[in-house]
């Protein structure tokens, strides 16, 4: 079997780890089922990125049954019949050609993802069951164990598409696995990185445009609808076209033009609502100018404050103005208190482990310490504080 380091083996997520264990037992085979667009082939091709290997994504629903390895040739070979006039004779053999990828994975450690097992055509989807079951191509052809493989499908009536059921001879030999991917992991393990700013926090504010709803209306004069690979195709039209540190006042315009062909009506004009939120102010404008946007602020929706909540969140404040500090405090003073406690838990904790690393004072924490107006989430505060046992 392949070595793996612990460095290599500790850089996958607990989920990919849980994906690899299973792949790497290499007894049955891992079958991922999942709506579309919800990073299926994302995750398998971050575990072979991770371990520095290979990574083929075979997409069986638009392949011939030649492409996975039932492509015959005839081939001569000499042949004794043993007999008593024995007679050595050329004869014709039917065998099967070994695709290319098939070969280029057993020479060094790949990963092969076969994609919507339960979409493909009949004979398509036999051919990769030989190579999933038997990991063999024809009688010849035997994948190593640098070879990890596993499947995909989708859900059938439950995400809008057309599967095939399998028999309980077939399911007995799938390990099935429903995949699920959160906001908050696509955000961590690939969004925070790959993904436009403005994307990242309107989402983190209003995960419920995360993934469309199950009652969501989709029809044929608007059929895109909001997923995580939807979601990045909108991030990479910003990005391609006007940067990754380009703001909202950049492309703003063309967003009411294209974004519900990306994530459909929906999330489309949430987004854009989001958009012309954050052009009237953002996180720069509560800390230098509060009290000329403090009606708008008292005013403004959940969703808007979140997303300062997690503008601030991300920003240093360990170097604010006397009046930016007196601003934030405000803005704090103006919020729920769930809004308000989950902030200071976060600032508190930050704080106490930037006191530790630069070895000082810091004179933020002990303003929020000491001022008297934030004695009503004291309470609420300490709930989240472990008791220290006597």
């Amino acid at each position: 079997m392949i070595e793996i380091s612990k460095e290599k083996f500790n850089s996958l997520t607990e989920k990919e780890k849980k994906y690899f264990r299973i792949m790497n037992a290499q007894s049955g085979v891992l079958f991922i089922t999942a709506e579309p667009g919800v990073a299926k082939s994302a995750i398998l091709r971050a575990i072979a990125t991770k371990l520095g290997w290979n990574y083929f994504d075979i997409r069986l629903s638009m392949v011939d049954e030649i492409d996975v390895g039932l492509f015959p040739f005839r081939k001569d070979i000499e042949y004794n019949d043993g007999g008593i006039d024995s007679v050595t004779k050329t004869i014709s053999l039917m065998s099967y050609a070994i695709p290319e990828w098939a070969y280029r994975a057993n020479q060094t450690p790949t990963i092969i993802h076969f994609e919507e097992l339960n979409r493909a055509p009949l004979a398509v989807r036999n051919a990769a069951l030989q190579i999933l079951l038997e990991r063999a191509i024809g009688t010849d052809f035997h994948f190593n164990d640098n070879v990890f493989m596993v499947s995909s499908g989708n859900l059938g009536e439950e995400d809008g598409t057309d599967v095939e059921e399998f028999d309980r001879a077939l399911n007995n030999r799938l390990i099935h696995v429903s995949h699920v991917l959160t906001c908050p992991e696509w955000i961590e393990n690939f969004a925070t990185e790959n993904v436009h700013p403005v994307v990242v926090n309107f989402l983190k504010s209003n995960e419920q445009y995360f993934l469309h709803s199950a009652d969501e209306k989709l029809s044929t004069e608007q059929p895109a609808y909001a997923t995580p690979r939807s979601w990045t195709f909108l991030s990479d039209y910003i990005i391609k076209n006007y940067g990754m540190e380009s703001s909202i006042n950049d492309w703003v315009d063309d967003m009411r033009e294209v974004s519900a062909s990306y994530v459909g009506n929906g999330s489309s004009t949430a987004f854009i609502r989001y958009l012309n939120d954050s052009l009237r102010f953002g996180v720069n404008d509560l800390l230098d100018r509060y009290d000329e946007i403090e009606d708008m602020l008292v005013a403004t929706g959940r969703d808007k404050k979140s997303e300062l909540l997690n503008a601030l969140k991300s920003k240093n404040l360990n170097n604010l103005t006397d009046k930016q500090k007196g601003n934030l405090k405000k803005f704090i003073l103006i919020l729920s208190k769930d809004e308000a406690v989950s902030f200071l838990l976060k600032f508190l904790d930050d704080n106490y482990k930037y006191m530790k690393v630069n070895d000082n004072d810091n004179d933020l924490l002990e303003d929020f310490l000491s001022d008297s107006r934030f004695e009503i989430f004291y309470d609420a505060i300490l709930e989240h504080v472990p008791k220290i046992e006597e």
